[in-house]
């Protein structure tokens, strides 16, 4: 693979850009490349605002990608607005200053050797006008500048036609799909492209969409099911009935993946922090452990608000990113820490089959917004424990696996109540 360095000057200081021949990149099927995206996260409201900054958070910094690496993530997904800095006449320029500032956000990830998705998002001036034909040229000039400006970066670099076209029709978008799709590959021919289905882009609305006829494609949808829990903060969630209802939604859509040879992501999902604490955790959980047992790469979303998770300012993280990032299809089920009195807490779980792989399972428990610590450790097999120690109420506990290799497979923390 040939490399080419080129050293120029941004915002004031000397940045390396790296430039891949587009003629010599060797890309990989989708197939291959999902089983490497795996756990990623979004940055959200971020660079999808109408201007950057109006909505909670300020510019993105080129340390977030190292603590997404430290994390343990594998897939950042970049939101972008491109209305406000896209002339509304032909020919429908994008201003060098957003491109370059989208350049940089770019290599500081491929830098870190991160998949990227880049994408349109929040464009309501597309939706809004579809039938309008300047609207699609706009549209259309906006991508052809995105695929040329870009065509040499690494084959990390995945571009997603539109996020949640609500508003637009079906045949609108399995029409938008395919002219994109055309022009994105007159610069891009083995890229990696994302799309999906029409209004919020569910799951249905994939498994509704028009299928692409492409090598290079790879399908998504977002789910904050049910939407008045994840969204809003009402009631309770974790049912065994509500457990099933996100397992039937995958299957169905990895039924859909399979027949159509289209690997999947779910590139939004997530529960706000207004939520019921155990019922918030199980969420994400269920979520997780639900894409990793179908195969599905996942980016949680991350508003900097009532969605957040990466702390960016503290460079801290909350106890959801080692969900995202410990949760496997084998990890222990069932998790509850339940009050026994104020100085007994009775724990349970279920183990799932892991063919001898874990040898060890650990006890964590945190009190008072203190780290997790281990308080015991355990053989393999045993699914209870009583904790004796003082003040259990409001000590959220987690059952660790300890498995080959120092894998470590975590149970959804629970937090005790009276």
């Amino acid at each position: 693979m040939k490399r080419f360095w080129i050293f120029i000057i941004f915002i004031g200081c000397n940045k390396v850009d790296q430039v891949f021949d587009s003629s010599t990149i060797e890309f990989e099927i989708p197939q291959q490349v999902i089983g490497k995206m795996t756990r990623g996260i979004n940055i959200g409201n971020t660079l999808e605002p109408p201007q950057v900054g109006e909505w909670n958070n300020e510019y993105i910094s080129e340390y977030f990608f190292d603590d997404y690496v430290s994390a343990g993530f594998n897939t950042v997904r970049i939101p972008i607005r491109w209305d406000k800095h896209t002339t509304k006449e032909p020919p429908f320029i994008i201003a060098s200053t957003w491109l370059d500032t989208i350049e940089q956000v770019i290599d500081w990830g491929i830098e870190r050797d991160l998949f990227l998705i880049i994408n349109a998002h929040h464009d309501w001036w597309l939706v809004n006008n579809y039938d309008s034909p300047q609207t699609k040229e706009r549209f259309h000039a906006i991508w052809n500048q995105i695929a040329k400006k870009f065509k040499d970066k690494s084959p990390k670099l995945l571009f997603e036609i539109i996020n949640e076209p609500h508003g637009m029709s079906k045949e609108n978008v399995d029409e938008l799909n395919r002219d994109i799709l055309k022009i994105i590959r007159k610069n891009n021919p083995q890229r990696i492209v994302i799309y999906g289905g029409h209004s919020w882009s569910n799951s249905d609305h994939l498994l509704s969409a028009e299928v692409l006829n492409d090598q290079y494609i790879i399908g998504y949808f977002h789910s904050y099911d049910p939407w008045e829990f994840a969204g809003k903060g009402n009631g309770l969630w974790g049912s065994e009935f509500d457990v099933n209802q996100i397992k039937n939604k995958f299957k169905a859509v990895k039924d859909w993946s399979e027949v159509n040879n289209i690997p999947v992501i779910i590139s939004e999902f997530g529960a706000i922090h207004d939520c019921d604490y155990n019922s918030r955790m199980l969420h994400y959980f269920t979520y997780v452990k639900e894409a990793v047992s179908n195969g599905f790469a996942f980016q949680a979303w991350d508003d900097g608000g009532q969605f957040k998770i990466y702390n960016r300012n503290a460079r801290t993280w909350p106890e959801v990113k080692d969900i995202l990032i410990h949760t496997y299809s084998d990890s222990p089920e069932n998790f509850k820490a339940q009050y026994v009195n104020d100085n007994q807490a009775f724990l349970s779980w279920k183990l799932n089959e892991n063919d001898g792989n874990c040898s060890k399972i650990v006890i964590e428990k945190s009190s008072n917004s203190f780290p997790f610590k281990k308080i015991s450790e355990l053989d393999y097999g045993m699914t209870e424990y009583i904790d004796n120690s003082a003040n259990v109420v409001n000590s959220i506990y987690r059952v660790v696996l300890i498995c080959t290799n120092d894998t470590r497979k975590h149970s959804n923390p629970y937090k005790v109540t009276r």
